[in-house]
């Protein structure tokens, strides 16, 4: 009798225990159906959703620059970060060339990084002389734009844009207000920096050199970028 009266405590204290092992093993399960819906979830799934979006815009990126450097022109598109010193190589070509007075041609930027960069705007440039690059007269004055065309240019690797650049012939302006000195190129100043490039042209030797006066007419008139190569006879640098 007494052994049976122990049977029906152990048999209820199992019970007990079994009904609190299954209440226990059911907590976690709740709890992950709970996380899903849980502020770091759902960072978790937009973090996927933002690096899918990410992925699938780097490879479509990609393939428009790879293009663009293949064929050597340049594509208009936004959402790019801005073309460095670091990674421009600066050169002279296209426009009309020489005329009367002066010379058409286009200062071009050609982009030397590996990933696609922009321009926006008009480039700083002068003429400089002497190893330390003293500023040799005025600063390049700014072309209007009067149809309002200005726009900003994307750059693939390799790929370049240029502003149509006005040198006038120093010669034909009188020496007292001119006082024209030999030359060792033009410092450039790319849209929105302001670490220099430096473009070699020196003065020949017995050459009549440029002002190192501000004078009366400007000897520098530059434009804004626009992409490719400056519409003309001149040739690509």
């Amino acid at each position: 009798m007494k052994n049976a009266l122990l049977v029906v405590p152990l048999l209820s204290a199992g019970l007990l225990a079994a009904g609190c092992a299954a209440s226990t093993s059911g907590a976690p399960a709740a709890a992950g159906g709970a996380s899903a819906s849980s502020p770091s979830a759902a960072a978790g799934a937009s973090s996927g959703a933002s690096s899918a979006g990410a992925s699938s815009s780097a490879t479509s990126g990609a393939t428009v620059g790879a293009t663009s450097a293949a064929s050597g022109t340049v594509t208009l598109t936004g959402g790019t970060t801005a073309c460095t010193s670091a990674h421009l190589q600066a050169s002279l070509g296209g426009g009309a060339g020489a005329g009367m007075s002066q010379n058409h041609t286009g200062l071009q930027l050609r982009n030397t990084g590996s990933s696609a960069c922009t321009l926006y705007g008009y480039p700083g440039v002068s003429w400089v002389r002497g190893a330390s690059g003293i500023q040799t007269g005025a600063a390049a004055v700014r072309q209007a734009d009067p149809s309002g065309t200005e726009t900003t240019v994307t750059l693939a690797p390799g790929a370049l844009a240029s502003a149509p650049l006005d040198i006038v012939d120093a010669a034909v302006i009188p020496p007292s207000e001119c006082k024209p000195v030999a030359v060792r190129g033009l410092r450039i100043y790319p849209p929105g920096q302001k670490a220099a490039l430096f473009l070699s042209l020196p003065t020949a030797a017995g050459g009549y050199g440029e002002c190192s006066l501000t004078t009366k007419s400007p000897t520098l008139m530059i434009g804004y970028m626009e992409a490719g190569v400056q519409p003309g006879g001149g040739g690509q640098g």
